[in-house]
């Protein structure tokens, strides 16, 4: 095993579980994160490249409802003890990872904007 390769795994093992059978294999060698922390960094990724292609974040209700995905997929298994499936895993992942990602962002955007119209508030010292 190369260092590159065991580096690349401790750094993933602070965000996924790594389950080998929940994480893919490329020539039978297993990548740092599972299926579904996969499509979250895609996601991600893909919402970046969409920021520099578009200049704006996809509309907000549309991105809450999709992000509702993955929760409901890891409560689904949670009560029916089932396994799942890796290509739900991953696509989940890939919406959470987008749609997730610029909900919080236009809600911090959302947030600084009202902010920054209440505007600084002083106070003088009572005395």
């Amino acid at each position: 095993m190369s260092a590159l390769y065991r580096a690349l795994m401790y750094v993933g093992s602070w965000v996924c579980h790594q389950l080998p059978e929940r994480s893919p294999h490329i020539w039978g060698v297993q990548l740092p994160l599972c299926w579904r922390c996969t499509g979250i960094f895609l996601g991600a990724l893909a919402l970046f490249c969409w920021l520099l292609a578009k200049k704006r974040v996809p509309p907000l209700l549309a991105c809450l409802l999709l992000s509702l995905l993955l929760p409901l997929d890891v409560l689904q298994a949670v009560l029916t003890h089932g396994d799942g499936h890796n290509a739900r895993r991953l696509v989940t992942g890939l919406l959470w990872g987008f749609c997730a990602t610029s909900a919080a962002l236009q809600l911090l955007r959302l947030l600084a904007a009202r902010l920054a119209q209440s505007g600084p508030r002083l106070t003088s010292a009572p005395g």
